[in-house]
């Protein structure tokens, strides 16, 4: 049977083949990496018995220019086109489409078709996407169309950027290109001397050992790691060869193998300062990984109303060394707007440290930030140094530690007053009233007074039910590149319905609604008939008596499953939809829940 790797330039693609019915004549394995991380997978393909690789765009020109593997490209055609041009239909600002000159063509003929305005910009080689995307901005376009590299230097420079997705029939066609490519390659060389050629190739050790434990291959670099020949490694027995690398190479088992090769295992052997040389590099870089800081600005849908709010004011403020307090209720993206703030501010390149209050026993704050001095305990203040420390939910800090924090964080005001740059950059986060805390007792005012300076308050999304469609048409766009869907839109009777509801976890239980949505969407437009069984179940978990009634809880007929997805999901609404702190308040294993929420048709 064939056998073909598709290296998806994004998550969706994968997905998308997962969906399509299974060929007799090949087997299709997939993995996810764009242009230098796909070359990586499709060099280590090389020596996995694969016929032909399949990928799209940049990443499969650079996998043809150093895999010997044959390559087929997956091709932007007129339906993907016309898919996305139709998605972005009724977008009110300015709109570009960057492309190869495949990609551009015919883009005015649909563009005038459809009644859009686009301004088209070709490019002849993937580092032309950068100038391409500068260009584009100059010009006043705050939403381009483009392929995984052109998005991702939109994304860089702050403009808003649509994907475009192959559709099924793409990647059809590809399937039966790449069957009918491995067929004719078959015919023209033996299955042993393309394994042995592709091993060869390959940048480090590898050898082959037959069904007698004998070397049957050796690549260059493996003899030259033994100290010996290629041809001198050739019939030694295994064991006693791998014997007298101890203390010098690592060996491990790639697999075994199940074809006609005459090869039984393949080993890789790595050289020890290699191995050292790795290992130093991981374990530094999970020292220092404390949390990854993906948040960005323009992950935030920006309206009017949210611009002039809060989202001008954080951009300046993320400038500035002063401590920030963000406020606002779960799910309203605190977070992300913690980590988007650090990203672009002086402190971007040190370490980035988050600690969630209400996740440690109150006895051991004040130990995790400020260390134990005595035993020369780092604590998150230190490890923060030229970075920035954000607390989650600050308020659930025990008064003392409170305190203490304060006076830090007056240390660092005394270096602002002496033009000096603080030890670390500080920001808070509550969905708590932190002034009626300060009257009760219960918040320190000295830390509070540090804060409230440049505080920025998040609007709940009940309060931004005018631009639901605006945020449904961002979020639909970044699912369908993560899904393989193409949803085009949703329907004005099923967005009226979602305006109807309170949204009490706000952003985050709008996208998981969507995701919902979208993952059981076989059309092109979201309907009232996919929204309404999903909003009435939250609707009956929002309503306290019917949370107290269990006969209505309960009902007449329904399943003890589908009462526990009930409680399942009211729980995770609860804890602002983090299945980490919902596994523990359910008592159920974190793995557990993942799959409760992602079982099929959920």
């Amino acid at each position: 049977m064939l056998k073909f790797l598709l290296i998806a330039p994004y998550r969706g693609m994968k997905d998308l083949l997962e969906d399509l019915p299974r060929a007799d004549a090949y087997e299709v394995y997939a993995e996810v990496g764009d242009l230098r991380l796909g070359l990586d997978v499709a060099q280590a393909a090389e020596q996995n018995g694969y016929d032909v690789i399949i990928s799209r765009g940049g990443t499969a020109q650079l996998i043809r220019e150093h895999v010997r593997l044959p390559v087929v490209e997956i091709t932007v055609n007129g339906y993907d086109i016309l898919r996305s041009l139709t998605f972005v239909k009724g977008y009110r600002g300015k709109i570009g489409i960057i492309g190869f000159p495949n990609i551009v063509a015919g883009v005015d003929t649909i563009a005038e078709l459809l009644d859009i305005q686009v301004t088209t910009f070709i490019i002849h080689q993937e580092k032309e996407a950068e100038n391409a995307v500068d260009k584009a901005k100059s010009l006043g376009i705050d939403l381009v169309i483009g392929d995984v590299v052109t998005v991702s230097m939109a994304e860089k420079a702050g403009v808003r950027a649509v994907l475009i997705t192959s559709g099924r029939e793409a990647l059809l066609e590809a399937l039966a290109q790449a069957e009918r490519i491995a067929k004719q390659s078959r015919m023209d060389n033996g299955s042993t001397a393309l394994m042995k050629s592709m091993l060869n190739s390959l940048q480090h050790g590898v050898i082959g050992v037959d069904t007698n434990g004998l070397v049957s291959f050796c690549n260059f670099y493996a003899a030259t790691q033994l100290g010996i020949t290629a041809e001198a490694a050739m019939g030694l027995a295994w064991t006693g060869l791998s014997a007298n690398t101890a203390g010098e190479l690592r060996v491990q088992l790639v697999h075994h193998l199940k074809n006609q090769s005459g090869l039984a295992a393949l080993y890789e052997l790595y050289d020890g300062p290699t191995i050292e040389k790795l290992d130093r590099q991981h374990r530094r870089i999970k020292e220092n990984r404390l949390s990854l800081p993906q948040g960005q600005f323009q992950q935030f849908v920006q309206t009017d109303y949210i611009n002039e709010t809060y989202m001008d004011k954080a951009k300046r403020w993320s400038k500035r060394l002063e401590p920030i307090l963000i406020t606002g209720e779960t799910g309203t993206g605190k977070r992300t707007l913690a980590e988007a703030i650090h990203n672009e501010s002086p402190y971007q390149e040190g370490p980035y440290v988050s600690f969630h209050a209400g996740a440690l026993a109150s006895e051991r704050q004040e130990h995790l930030l400020f260390g134990d001095p005595g035993q020369e305990a780092e604590g998150l203040l230190q490890r923060a140094a030229s970075g920035t420390l954000h607390i989650h939910q600050v308020e659930l800090l025990l008064l003392p530690v409170q305190r203490k924090l304060a006076a830090a964080l007056q240390a660092n005001h005394a270096a602002l007053e002496n033009e000096a740059k603080p030890a670390f950059r500080f920001i808070a986060s509550t969905p708590a009233d932190l002034q009626l805390q300060v009257k009760q007792g219960e918040f320190d005012l000295q830390l509070l007074v540090m804060l409230q300076i440049y505080t920025i308050q998040l609007p709940p999304l009940r309060q931004l039910v005018d631009d639901l469609d605006h945020f449904i048409f961002w979020y639909l766009a970044e699912m369908n590149r993560t899904l393989g869907k193409q949803v085009l839109g949703i329907k004005p009777d099923a967005l009226s319905k979602l305006r109807t509801y309170p949204w009490p976890g706000n952003f985050s239980e709008l996208q998981q609604v969507l995701k919902r949505v979208v993952e059981a969407c076989e059309g092109s437009f979201i309907t009232i008939q996919q929204v309404s069984p999903i909003l009435d179940g939250l609707l009956l978990l929002t309503d306290e008596p019917a949370i107290r009634s269990m006969e209505q809880l309960v009902g007449a007929s329904r399943t003890l499953e589908e009462i526990e997805d009930d409680i399942i999901r009211y729980v995770l609404e609860q804890e602002g939809f983090n299945q980490s702190t919902t596994a523990k308040r359910l008592g159920m294993n974190r793995t557990t829940l993942w799959r409760r929420l992602n079982q099929e048709g959920r």
